[in-house]
Parts: structure tokens; sequence; C-alpha cells
């Protein structure tokens, strides 16, 4: 797909510019909707799938934004000339040799297939999907629906492969690229719907239009060509979203040793959309989504973590008569990077939701995953007979996880997830990434609270033909949260 030397460059300015909004877009919300109701019921943020606020009463979705008839002709033209655009910077500016493409080099990608390519972990697990996002957002802003635009962002992707590069056409750059690129194309789609208020005027419109561009540019590109960012409508029915957000101290203990630690400021947010326990009204994919957001900043190197999940199906189940269960199968993707591994994984979840109520001042929580890893990736000082630093396959996770919450003082909770990647490339061998969280959270006033968790990251790996690594360290992080 965009390789690192050249196309990516481009991309790599519009993930900084984008990733930068979207802290300007927070603050603005803090600003616009703070305000507003929220559900004052305790739940920390929890491994991707499960609702921190279940009791909403949901909305129909931004019925007021102005609407894009369906035109099946207009994204198709938009996502060629957008791998146009990117190879010709790479072919004339930059002057890459993978861009030198002609109709033999096409024959050759149809008669080698699909090999694994050697690109580095930022343009495989970051740029591809945030490439695969545009595809699909160019047939979202276009009235095409969720199912559609995935057949899209598919074809766009194949394009590239196929026809825009020298090179063989690569596995995981069309898994990550259209997988990863739906969740993150739908989740950007719907948080850039949150921000658009044709009812607005003046720099408060100019503010929005500009960050909901920047947020999702296919949206903002269409909304421009059609004249709908200067179109006077009505304000929006908003769904229900709450954000979260949270900050402290996170301290690191390297091999679990308290004399060999590192402190690191922890800035967390977290995004819940809809309303997780509503099953009857979601009636379409990611009407329901969770997204979190974490850095832990530190001297030499940080902890960054991406979290995001959206419902594709659910429905209510009756396990128990005191009880409201909810089955699921939800989209998922995680991205996880601490000082004992680099991972990530797009993936497909079917997950058990439970909730019941033990007295009139305790409520019980309980989830149970499995997921099929659809593509992973984890660092490792043996890939480089791949040319890379990490192992790439295919693999399984499951997760369990238990929340009391406690009127008037709080919640206690406490989840596990655990991952193994089986190396389809890179240096044969099953990795195995583990992640423990306890916490107890105590409320100081309405929507705030402090927090106490302990974490373990654990790694093991299985090698073939190298010796066996093993890695934990645990932490311990302290914090203050606030919902909006």
């Amino acid at each position: 797909m965009i390789k690192h030397h050249g196309g990516k460059m481009i991309y790599k300015i519009l993930y900084t510019i984008r990733r930068s909004i979207l802290l300007i877009m927070l603050l603005f919300f803090v600003l616009q909707f703070s305000n507003m109701n929220g559900q004052t019921s305790l739940q920390e943020d929890l491994p991707s799938g499960i609702s921190q606020y279940p009791y909403y009463n949901s909305h129909d979705s931004l019925s007021n934004i102005t609407a894009s008839s369906k035109n099946y002709w207009l994204p198709a033209t938009e996502i060629v000339s957008l791998n146009i655009i990117v190879w010709s910077y790479s072919k004339f500016l930059t002057k890459r040799s993978f861009a030198d493409i002609s109709w033999e080099t096409v024959k050759n990608n149809f008669s080698t297939g699909f090999v694994w390519d050697n690109d580095r972990y930022i343009t495989n697990q970051f740029m591809h999907p945030f490439h695969g996002s545009n595809y699909f957002n160019a047939s979202r802003a276009n009235g095409l629906n969720f199912w559609e635009s995935s057949a899209y962002t598919f074809g766009g992707s194949l394009m590239w492969e196929m026809f825009m590069e020298k090179e063989a056409p690569s596995f995981n750059d069309l898994v990550n690229t259209t997988v990863s690129g739906i969740t993150l194309g739908e989740i950007s789609n719907r948080v850039s719907n949150l921000i658009i208020d044709e009812s607005s005027v003046g720099l408060e419109r100019v503010i929005r239009e500009l960050s909901s561009t920047l947020i999702n540019p296919m949206q903002g590109f269409n909304r421009l060509i059609k004249g709908d960012m200067w179109s006077r409508g009505l304000s929006n029915e908003l769904p229900d979203f709450h954000f979260t957000f949270s900050t402290g101290i996170h301290n690191v203990f390297f091999n679990n040793r308290i004399n060999n630690n590192k402190s690191y400021l922890t800035l967390r947010v977290n995004l819940d959309y809809g309303n997780q326990f509503n099953v009857s009204e979601h009636e379409k994919p990611f009407d329901y989504f969770t997204l979190h957001v974490e850095a832990n900043i530190g001297k030499g190197n940080d902890i960054f973590g991406i979290i995001a999940s959206g419902v594709v199906w659910d429905r209510n189940v009756k396990l128990f008569n005191s009880s409201r269960n909810i089955v699921g199968i939800y989209k998922e993707i995680d991205i996880l990077t601490n000082d004992i591994y680099k991972f990530s994984a797009t993936s497909l979840t079917g997950q058990l939701i439970n909730t019941v109520k033990i007295s009139p001042a305790i409520r019980m929580k309980n989830y149970l995953g499995l997921s099929a890893i659809l593509m992973g990736a984890t660092n490792s000082k043996y890939a480089v007979e791949a040319d890379r630093d990490y192992n790439i396959g295919p693999g399984v996770s499951g997760k369990v996880g238990i929340v009391l919450e406690l009127k008037n003082f709080g919640e206690l909770n406490a989840n596990y997830k655990r991952y193994w990647i089986h190396t389809l490339s890179g240096a044969e061998s099953e990795e195995f990434v583990g992640l423990l969280n306890v916490g107890v959270n105590y409320q100081i006033r309405e929507k705030c609270f402090w927090g106490l968790d302990y974490l373990l990251y654990e790694r093991y790996g299985d090698y073939k033909y190298y010796p066996n690594t093993q890695d934990s360290n645990s932490a311990i992080r302290l914090y203050i949260k606030q919902i909006i």
C-alpha cells in the first residue's frame, strides 16, 4: 500500500493533523456539552465492547445534517482519484521506485499473487487503516450504507495493491486497509457528524466544519464541493454520547521490581456512543461503539493504547430472571505499545454481557468475549529474517471482566485480556500477550472520581528456531476522572 519512503509522508502529515484536531475537538465538546445531563452511575473503562452508561434513552442519529442522495459513481471516482494522487506524489515528487509502474508490473502482480510485505510497523498498522478509512468515508459521504461502503473500501485497496505498485500485492496491506479502515472509517464518520451543526454561523460554524473535515477529510471534501459547508439547516438531533477524561500518574515497575521503576503522566479519553443495552435501536452497524485512547508520557519512551469496538449484531437473551443479558458480535481494533510489547490486532469478537442488581446498593456487571484475530502484529527481535522488527499473523484472543458498582461509594473492577498470534510472516513462533487491570474508583463529587489501578503487562514468545522470550512489567496508576 502506501510506502513509508514515498506516499506515506503525506498521510503521516494528515494523521498528525487529525490526531491534533481530535484534542481540540474534545475541548470543544467540553465547552459545548458540559451542561448536558449525564449518567452518574460508575463504570471504569473496560476493554472494548462494554458500555459505561447502559441506561440512556437513545435518539436517532443526526437526522438534521444535510443528507446526500445515494451516488455510486462519485465515490468510485474519488477513490480512484485518491489512489492516483498518492501514486503521483510518490512517482513524481519523491521519486520512489515502487511507483515505477507499467502494464508489465501489473501483469507481474497478477501472476505473482499476494505476499507478505516488510513495511515498517507504523506504515502497516497505522497508515493503511487511515488510508482505508478515506475509501470508506468517500462512500459514506455519498449516501452509501455501511456494507456498500465496505465493498468500496475493499475495491480501493485491491486497486492499489494490483495496479499502483511495482511490488507484489500484500496480504497484510489488504486486510489492514480494508478491515481496520472500515472500523476507523465508521467511527470517524460518526464522530465528525457529532461536530457538524448546520444551524451554527460565523466563527463557530468555521470551527465545526474545519474540525469535522480534519477528523473525516472525505466528508469535508464532499460537503465542500456540494456546498453543504455553508448551507443553513437545523440543529442536530444528537445521539447519546459521553466523554470521560482522566489524568494522573502511571508508574511502571520493570521486571516487577520496586527499585526499578519509571513514572509517566497519564492522559486518557473514552467515548461511549449510543446505548449498548437498547438493542432494539441498534439497526445499523456501529449504532453503539466505544473508543478508548490513552497516552502515558515519560522521558525516553511513551506507553500508548487505542481500543475501539463497534456493534455489528446483538440480541437480548434470557439467562436469569434477575439479570439483563446481551449476546453480540463486535468489530474491534486493539493497538497497545509499552516496554514489554508493541501489539496490534483487528478482530471480530463474540461477546456475552450480563448485568444484575444484587441489592439496592450493589450492581454487578460481567462480560466474556472470544475474538478471531484477522490480522495481528507484535514486535520481535528475531523478525529481522523478514526484514522487519515485528511478526505478522492471525490468532485468537479472549477477555473476561467484572465490575461491582457500589452506591454512594464508587466501583471495583477487574479485567484481563489475552492474545495469541500465530506467526505467518517473520520468525516462526507463537506469540502470547496479556494485560490485567484491577482497579477501584471512589466518587468525590458528581461525575468526578479518584481512581487507583494495578496493571500487569506480560508477553511470552514460543520460537521454533530461536530461544523463547518472556517478559513482565507491572504498574500502579493513580488518577482523577471526570465524566462529561
